[in-house]
């Protein structure tokens, strides 16, 4: 707490320094925070990984642009800040942020535990969800791109890898929020931006426009087919809690206009843009500026909700009915048709290239091995459950109906795999309200249908109590502090 009031009443007095982009650089000569920053970047002079080299559209610039990346965020930062220490990923030690007000992190950490594995008594290759930092890591910071998934993930964080696909502007942005506004006021001036990816094929793209106004991030973006960088955004999913995360801008990227591309959970912030400051419009780099001051009074905090991978989250669902409705399955079959014309396209430009005896990367000698798409609307329901294509074939209706009766109903079974639950239903309270629990807990006391009671506590709580005093004990003492938390597992859990 003491810390969180020390950074506060530091943002305070930076108000005084709030500017605009036409004097921003006297006051950062002038007036540099004393806040402490702990970089890690990638080693200018370490070679290209084998997956780089497989997606570079242009070696050449790619190899250029990580040599000057480090470098370049070195300098940056130290226009704003007296203390920058930078270190390659390869010699970072988590326990080294413990002397920092902020870490950021830039380059892929290499994983103390999970991964794949073979398992000693089947044989059968296994996976473990890969770990880069430790539960005990409360650093404050910042991660960079992709990165960010792999610790987010590692971390069971709301930051997820949902799509490796950001672009160079961002839209929806919260403008309330601090990062945009304090110390610096940041210009989000906004130009026309037309829509791509598939935008209009989900549900909560159905009314949008062809264009829609976006802020522009980055002065280039991988889209612009020259080689640089993809930014990465996560889930939409699980963020805004109110607890201990939250939703700050989507971007231009694959996966909709509520997708993640800033956001945070805890004392991790996710800046899913991919661009170097070089690269970063001015108004950019004050917002990400802002965003090094606003993740410090996060030092400490502890991390409170979870999001486990592979959990279908309510509004996944929600979209999976959308998917299979009428409506939403002729978005999704006109948006693969698109991007089959676009294909074909693409892949007669690539033989053209090849024809004149140039070189092809190993990413695109598999766009042109890659077959013509053509899909019809059984398409739409390839991620139901079997037995729910043998109960309903094409009765598309069926499907959607199926999701619209039992919404309130469904929980996690695996790996995105949900069940309904007959139990909850058949007392007609969905499980998201904790009268379910009341009710359990009172059937528990009262000896009516004990087995179901116990069954239903378990399941939606992370408690095993045996006894209903027990359950009547701990549902008392909790109620007022009990939070029902989708990315848990669909769990009950005690808010501190």
């Amino acid at each position: 707490m003491k810390n969180i009031l020390k950074v506060t009443l530091g943002l305070i007095l930076m108000l005084s320094f709030t500017t605009t982009k036409g004097n921003l650089k006297a006051v950062v000569q002038n007036d540099k925070s004393d806040l402490k920053i702990l970089y890690v970047g990638t080693n200018p002079d370490k070679p290209l990984s084998k997956r780089d080299k497989a997606y570079a559209v242009d070696t050449v610039r790619v190899i250029e642009m990580q040599k000057a990346r480090t470098p370049d965020f070195e300098a940056f930062l130290n226009q704003y800040f007296n203390t920058v220490k930078v270190v390659y990923g390869e010699d970072f030690k988590e326990e080294m942020s413990a002397s920092y007000d902020v870490t950021i992190i830039d380059t892929y950490l290499k994983a103390f535990a999970g991964g794949r594995s073979t398992d000693p008594e089947t044989g059968k290759m296994v996976y473990e969800r890969q770990r880069f930092l430790t539960e005990k890591y409360d650093a404050a910071t910042i991660m960079i791109g992709e990165p960010s998934a792999y610790i987010g993930e590692g971390r069971e964080l709301n930051i997820d890898h949902l799509c490796l696909c950001l672009d160079a502007h961002a839209l929806g942005m919260k403008e309330e929020h601090p990062i945009f506004n304090k110390p610096f006021k940041v210009d989000m001036s906004r130009e026309d931006v037309k829509l791509t990816g598939n935008y209009h094929a989900r549900y909560s793209g159905r009314d949008l426009g062809e264009s829609m106004p976006m802020w522009r991030i980055q002065t280039e973006g991988y889209r612009d087919e020259k080689g640089f960088p993809v930014g990465l955004v996560s889930s939409e999913f699980g963020f805004d809690n109110e607890i201990d995360s939250e939703w700050i801008s989507s971007g231009t990227c694959d996966k909709g206009i509520n997708s993640t591309a800033i956001g945070r959970h805890a004392n991790f912030f996710h800046w899913g843009f991919a661009a170097a400051p070089e690269y970063l419009t001015e108004s950019a780099k004050l917002a990400f500026i802002n965003a090094v001051y606003y993740i410090a009074p996060f030092k400490g905090a502890k991390q409170i909700t979870s999001k486990v991978k592979g959990t279908m989250t309510r509004a996944l669902l929600r979209e999976q009915q959308w998917t299979v409705s009428d409506q939403g399955s002729a978005a999704w079959l006109n948006y693969i048709e698109e991007g089959a014309v676009k294909q074909r396209e693409n892949k007669k430009k690539l033989q053209a290239k090849k024809d004149e005896g140039k070189d092809l990367s190993e990413f695109e000698e598999m766009m042109l091995q890659t077959p013509d798409r053509k899909e019809t609307r059984v398409w739409t329901i390839r991620h139901e459950p079997q037995e729910l294509k043998d109960q309903y074939g094409e009765n598309w209706a069926a499907y959607e109906k199926y999701y619209i009766d039992n919404m309130d109903y469904f929980y996690p079974i695996g790996y995105y795999d949900t069940k309904v639950d007959e139990d909850a239903k058949s007392l007609g309270i969905p499980n998201s309200d904790i009268k379910l629990l009341a009710t359990a807990v009172k059937m528990l006391n009262n000896g009516d249908r004990s087995d179901m009671a116990m069954e239903l506590l378990i399941r939606y709580t992370k408690e095993s109590f045996k006894t209903a005093e027990e359950w009547a004990k701990w549902f008392k003492t909790n109620k007022k502090k009990l939070y029902f938390s989708e990315g848990d597992g669909y769990k009950f859990i005690v808010l501190p």
